[in-house]
């Protein structure tokens, strides 16, 4: 009875144990069923920030093309600026002559001659490319000697309404070593007065504006002489230019810490000389050019004409003239300066002569000279054996026959000869 006792009481022991065990399992599962969705809810909770953050980062300022125009009125002597916006975002390379806006609001400056494509993102403007329409010489000239005029007031539309105002980017101060001067050979004219031509280089990617002072000057004397404030980027030749006094040649021009002037400025001047100037045809003259005012950077070209629809090259050359005449021979010698032209005038004589059979004596010839040059001596050669020193000479040919009469001359213009077949009967 003891013994079964125990077994008992160690029974419902065991009974006790298992319905305690499992509770304890449905209190502990209970809460861990529901805390997975809380932490599904958290994880979501948590990347929502990082979402928003991307979000806000995305949403930066839109950017927004614009155009602006330089537009120019030649007969007022006028420029302004005009801003429009570049919905297509058209820009140098792709430009059209029909991507061109026309002028606002009845502007007299009618004329584009620049185009600069921007950039704004509500805060900062930024050039992205410049399409020139005229050339940039041309440009520089208006920028520095025409007026600058505000544009009128545009008419409010929803689209400008939409798109902050952009204000014209002024021309900024050249920086140190990237601003110069530059000039190309003067030209001595000849008459007291050397012509000098200036340009420059500005390495900036934008213009650059100095006034006349203390770095845009000439010296000595007057410090304006013409030379721009305005200047575009790049290489510019030939942009103004200087009339200066012959003895002028210290005067130059000072841009940032460059100098550049005139310097020592020969005259080109044409010369040669023609030996002989004159004698009998066929005449052969030699023509030797003693032109001068040519440099190594700009040297003298030339050339011969020598007046008998004949021309040549060359420092030195050799002419002949078979016939003759008067013949204006000149040299035309050129540098970038221009041209100028020297003459001589080569005279070229003829020996020539009559014959004339004499009817009252037979196989006799009267031989009249006709020569030209003024000759003194006269040397003649019936081609029979016989000669004669006489001017007019008449001759008698012992037989009939055909003979080769020659005549040679000599005198202040030379010597010279001729040959001509006579029939005597």
């Amino acid at each position: 009875m003891g013994e079964s006792s125990s077994y008992r009481v160690a029974a419902v022991a065991i009974i006790l144990c298992l319905v305690t065990a499992g509770f304890i399992t449905l209190i502990t599962n209970t809460p861990q069923s529901h805390e997975e969705p809380i932490k599904q809810s958290k994880a979501v909770s948590q990347t929502t920030p990082s979402s928003l953050n991307q979000t806000q980062t995305n949403q930066s300022p839109s950017v927004t093309s614009r155009m602006r125009v330089l537009w120019y009125n030649d007969v007022g002597k006028t420029y302004t600026f005009h801003d429009y916006n570049n919905p297509k975002g058209t820009g140098p390379d792709t430009w059209t002559d029909s991507d061109l806006p026309r002028p606002e609001n009845g502007t007299s400056q009618s004329k584009a001659a620049m185009v600069r494509f921007l950039e704004w993102d509500g805060s900062i403007e930024k050039m992205t490319g410049t399409k020139y329409l005229i050339d940039q010489e041309m440009i520089t000239t208006i920028l520095n000697n025409y007026t600058l005029i505000a544009p009128p007031p545009a008419k409010p539309t929803q689209e400008v309404t939409q798109t902050p105002s952009i204000q014209p980017t002024p021309d900024i101060t050249p920086a140190p070593g990237m601003l110069f001067p530059t000039s190309i050979r003067p030209c001595n004219l000849g008459n007291g007065t050397i012509r000098a031509s200036f340009g420059y280089i500005n390495r900036h990617n934008t213009p650059v504006t100095l006034p006349i002072g203390d770095r845009n000057y000439f010296s000595p004397g007057v410090q304006d002489r013409g030379q721009p404030t305005s200047f575009q980027p790049g290489n510019h030749q030939d942009v103004f230019t200087v009339l200066l006094p012959e003895n002028g040649t210290s005067i130059a021009w000072h841009l940032m810490n460059t100098t550049v002037g005139a310097g020592q400025v020969p005259p080109v001047q044409a010369g040669f000389t023609a030996e002989p100037l004159s004698g009998y045809a066929p005449l052969d003259v030699r023509f030797m050019d003693q032109s001068t005012g040519g440099t190594t950077e700009d040297p003298l070209t030339g050339t011969w004409n020598f007046g008998d629809k004949t021309t040549a090259s060359g420092v030195s050359v050799s002419h002949r003239y078979e016939l003759p005449g008067t013949y204006e021979s000149s040299r035309d010698v050129s540098t970038s300066c221009g041209d100028v032209i020297a003459a001589k005038t080569i005279t070229v004589y003829e020996v020539t002569f009559t014959a004339e059979p004499l009817t009252e004596k037979q196989y006799t010839v009267k031989c009249t000279d006709k020569s030209t040059g003024e000759p003194t001596v006269w040397a003649w050669d019936f081609n029979d054996g016989f000669s004669s020193w006489e001017q007019n000479p008449i001759h008698t040919w012992k037989s009939p026959g055909t003979y080769d009469v020659g005549l040679k001359v000599s005198g202040k213009s030379g010597s010279g000869m001729t040959v001509r077949r006579i029939t005597v009967q």
